[in-house]
């Protein structure tokens, strides 16, 4: 897949940089493309499909992961905390 600028004349601001394999797992039937952006530069990205991007870009996807992975453990601990004052009442 290649880099596509949403601003017409945007330069690529990783031009330069080099690429690694991302591999974007698949959820479902219905996945749809991901968006992922670089400093106004962005990409689309099948889940599926292993595909070489510029290292920005695959920084970005795992920097997404990685806090969307710490949001879920905030919220299974806020449930069980919730559920633990309760059970306490």
């Amino acid at each position: 897949m290649s880099e596509k600028n949403v601003r017409a004349g945007a330069e690529t601001p990783c031009a330069d940089e080099e690429t690694v394999e991302l591999l974007i797992p698949r959820r479902g039937p219905d996945d749809r493309a991901v968006l992922i952006g670089v400093n106004g530069a962005f990409i689309r990205v099948l889940p599926g499909v292993a595909v070489q991007v510029k290292k920005p870009f695959a920084e970005a996807w795992e920097n997404a992961r990685a806090q969307d992975d710490a949001a879920w453990e905030a919220r299974v601990r806020a449930m069980n905390a919730s559920k633990k004052a309760l059970a306490e009442l």
